[in-house]
């Protein structure tokens, strides 16, 4: 009896051993059959991918400076109870847009037809899915694109504006739209508002301005103030990749993935007898800056209450494309805020007309300290700058020479007494030797 119940006991064990084995084969079973339905085929981020949500790590040291607080565009804020005001003018352009029928083929239909034609490259433009019908995702693009261009048009007066049309006889609302469309989360992919500025042209009034330069003329107050540039030869993505494009110009930088050190700021530079110049009278390349033979050169940047939004929407844009290898706009941020240390430094690059602004000093100082944080510059434009810059202010002949310039050669007194003085050293050792010589006599 007792070998028995042994023997019942193991059949008992050896069974219990077979069902764990089949509940954990059944169990990874379904783990494998679930991440095999979620393993994506596709890569997650499409090649022609142009339009990133704004991450976290950037986000968090200014969300204000991304979000729109008027208008949304595109599906990263469509449908957010603050931006509804928007919608209702957004369709009333659309309106005036068809009812002047600028062509015998302007119509709605002709429109969504040409959007849903490209409807899988706009999706594929946003980094992230896009969780919206092919209906709602098309009327979407349609309405934006259509809004963005008879704005552009209205602005350049291509087109007749209404006495009522609070866009344009509204004050605050020019700043707010140029804020909004400039930003990074609220872009349409060039190809849809190109379209659609194709597709609405007048054939028997040609106008004068192709889509980018219209567009550049409407951000120009808002951009730096630089001269619109579109003669890049760079295909554009979206709004502020064109505008991005506009500021590089003709700018030409020698990228070096390197070792660079800070630059002391400008007051600093100043007693090592660095002289600063601006570069010339027009807003023409912000980005050139030049030193040679103690001399650093910089042009003209117009800095008001949208710069600060533009210049992170620029350089979150820098760090989230993958396709941008240089980083010019962050690494001339960078430029700036070394030599702007503080209110003192801001004030003497105002007094030198190199910063135009409305701003305080303080204000401009707290600017650049604040624009690049939690950034990566990968290929730094200024390294060769950054370089000799350093060189020339730890050389300490210069800074004697500015002691010298300064103390005693900053005014004719001065120099008198300098004269003075080493006249009546010269006189005194004369009288020295003379009576040496003469006791050894």
């Amino acid at each position: 009896m007792a070998g028995n119940n042994v023997s019942d006991h193991s059949v008992m064990q050896i069974r219990d051993e077979d069902r764990r084995d089949v509940v954990i084969a059944e169990t990874v079973e379904l783990i494998v059959s679930s991440i095999q339905g979620r393993i994506q085929q596709r890569h997650p981020l499409p090649a022609c991918s142009c339009i990133f949500r704004i991450p976290n790590v950037l986000r968090r040291h200014n969300e204000k400076a991304f979000v729109p607080d008027l208008i949304s565009i595109g599906p990263f804020h469509h449908g957010e109870k603050d931006l509804q005001v928007m919608e209702e003018i957004k369709l009333w352009y659309l309106h005036c847009l068809l009812d002047r029928k600028p062509t015998s083929e302007t119509s709605l239909e002709y429109l969504v037809e040409a959007i849903k034609s490209m409807e899988q490259h706009c999706r594929d433009c946003y980094q992230e899915r896009i969780d919206m019908s092919s209906e709602k995702f098309v009327e979407m693009m349609v309405v934006d694109g259509c809004f963005i261009i008879e704005l552009f048009r209205k602005f350049a007066k291509e087109v007749p504006r209404s006495e009522d049309d609070p866009v344009f006889y509204t004050a605050w609302m020019w700043s707010a739209l140029r804020k909004d469309l400039s930003l990074l989360e609220n872009q349409l992919p060039w190809k849809v508002v190109d379209c659609l500025f194709n597709r609405t042209k007048e054939n028997d009034k040609p106008e004068s301005n192709a889509l980018l330069p219209l567009a550049l003329k409407f951000f120009n107050p808002s951009a730096f103030e630089q001269n619109p540039q579109a003669n890049r030869p760079l295909e554009t993505k979206h709004l502020l990749d064109g505008i991005k494009n506009s500021l590089l110009a003709s700018y030409e930088a020698t990228y070096k993935y390197c070792y660079w050190a800070p630059i002391p700021s400008a007051t600093e530079l100043l007693q090592a007898g660095v002289e600063f110049k601006r570069r010339s009278d027009t807003f023409d390349n912000m980005l050139d800056i030049t030193f040679k033979n103690g001399v650093m050169e910089i042009p003209p940047i117009s800095i008001e209450d949208n710069a600060e939004s533009l210049f992170i929407n620029l350089i979150a844009y820098e760090q989230c494309d993958p396709s941008i290898i240089y980083h010019n706009i962050t690494s001339y941020a960078v430029i700036l805020d070394n030599l702007i240390n503080n209110s003192k430094d801001a004030d003497f690059l105002i007094q030198k007309e190199i910063i135009v602004t409305k701003l305080s000093k303080e204000d401009i100082a707290g600017l650049f300290s604040r624009l690049y944080n939690d950034t990566v510059v990968g290929y730094f434009c200024y390294a060769e700058l950054t370089k000799n810059v350093n060189a020339y202010y730890q050389d300490r002949w210069h800074r004697w020479q500015t002691i010298l310039r300064r103390d005693y050669f900053s005014n004719p007194w001065s120099i008198f007494s300098l004269f003075a003085a080493l006249l009546i050293l010269g006189f005194t050792f004369m009288q020295t030797l003379y009576s040496t010589l003469s006791y050894y006599k």
